[in-house]
């Protein structure tokens, strides 16, 4: 009798450890949203990353046309990391403008 409880208080120790140990290697994974936005607020493109992605390899989207601007650029720089924080981003456009000047 004294063996078999032996036995269960170190299975019942040994368990206990080993949900201790098990809870202090879990690891929650945190996804925040990368965002490019037209000059309209239509979202030209939408992707998922985890906190700490490598994003050195990711390739911007076009920017959609705009009659009459020329796109700039997107509104703010890329990381190389994914930081623990949505990112959005806006298209940049510059207003085209023709000068005609007559000479005669």
């Amino acid at each position: 009798m004294k063996l078999l409880i032996m036995t269960l208080t170190i299975l019942l120790a040994a368990s206990v450890y080993f949900l201790q140990v098990t809870e202090t290697q879990a690891t929650s994974i945190n996804i925040h949203v990368l965002v490019f936005e037209g000059h309209d607020g239509n979202i030209v493109e939408k992707t998922y990353f985890a906190h700490g992605a490598d994003l050195s390899e990711y390739e911007l989207p076009e920017a959609p046309e705009r009659q009459g601007y020329v796109f700039v650029s997107w509104s703010g720089e890329l990381p190389k990391e994914m930081p623990d924080a949505d990112l959005y981003f806006v298209a940049v456009y510059m207003q085209q403008e023709l000068k005609i000047r007559a000479t005669m």
